[in-house]
């Protein structure tokens, strides 16, 4: 592949972030973030409507941040469908996902509509939410990518890691009450040397879980520094880790359950030095958040 490869990091400031644009249930959630985040960087809405945008936009502060681009979609889930970005050189190599078929089609065909010059589609089934990369190329997924692919041992995945830019590849066992079974509800890198994990001690089954979360992070990086965030579950596991970060900001989302943690994890990431904004995530039950309803983009070239 030429000059050596690296997976951009979880922590990367986006030079836009991807907002999906109609009537869905979680509309609130989504124009939420799409005007906390206009303050960070650009925001594109992706829609079937771009009349409804403009108007979204004409009642927003920062109007000349937003670009709006039409596309058909089947769900509001872009992460796991949108480009992953790599670096290599001094130049950002857009590598598609590949995804299991089924009947969103849509959403199968959205970013290859919509960034064609993003041509790359890995070796491998691979979704977006389920690959939080940190410094030096290390990267964090569950088991589930083995299983979506059909595999026994990760050895497998060797190659596409190599596409993806990932030296050290981990992979978890998720929390058997995750629904996404996905590693973007289980540990985030906030910075090179800080990692923010999903502490976990309502269950036997979830404390398990993040003492194996920490074990890896600490083998993998050890240069970085844990932030144990504490979590729980109430009738279902909602992660207060699906977050999406914009610099120093934090777009934390908030579920309709009262979350006695909430509190104290706000607090905590306020003394790393972090702006944690909440932003109502509407998906309760779901198994997925504000980072799984959007998308990170990245330009391109040089």
């Amino acid at each position: 592949m030429g000059r050596a490869r690296c997976l951009v990091p979880d922590y990367a400031l986006p030079d836009a972030l991807c907002v999906p644009y109609w009537r869905f249930d979680v509309r609130e959630a989504l124009e939420a973030v799409a005007r906390t985040a206009a303050r960070h960087c650009g925001v594109i809405l992706i829609t079937p409507d771009p009349a409804s945008a403009r108007d979204f936009i004409a009642t927003v502060d920062h109007p000349d941040h937003f670009g709006i681009v039409s596309g058909a979609f089947d769900s509001p889930w872009l992460r796991d469908h949108a480009p992953i970005a790599v670096r290599e050189g001094d130049s950002i190599q857009l590598v598609r996902p590949a995804r299991p078929e089924g009947d969103r089609k849509h959403d199968l065909s959205l970013f290859e509509t919509i960034l064609p010059g993003a041509e790359e589609v890995t070796r491998h089934i691979v979704a977006g939410g389920n690959l939080v990369g940190g410094p030096g190329g290390s990267g964090f997924s569950t088991t589930d990518i083995l299983r979506e692919n059909g595999l026994d041992e990760p050895e497998a995945l060797v190659e596409t890691g190599r596409q993806l830019g990932l030296d050290h590849w981990q992979f978890l066992p998720p929390f058997p009450d995750d629904i996404s079974a996905h590693a973007d509800c289980m540990l985030r890198f906030l910075g090179p040397g800080l990692c923010a994990i999903c502490a976990r001690d309502d269950t036997p089954e979830a404390r398990e879980v993040s003492a194996e979360i920490r074990a890896r992070v600490a083998e993998t990086c050890p240069e970085v520094a844990i932030l144990a965030l504490p979590c729980a579950a109430t009738e279902a596991f909602n992660s207060p880790l699906n977050w999406i970060q914009l610099g120093r900001c934090l777009l934390l989302p908030h579920f309709d359950h009262a979350d006695p943690l909430t509190a104290t994890r706000t607090q905590l990431l306020r003394e790393a030095g972090f702006d944690p904004v909440p932003i109502p995530a509407m998906t309760e039950g779901l198994g997925g958040a504000l980072h799984c309803l959007t998308a990170s983009i990245f330009a391109a070239g040089p």
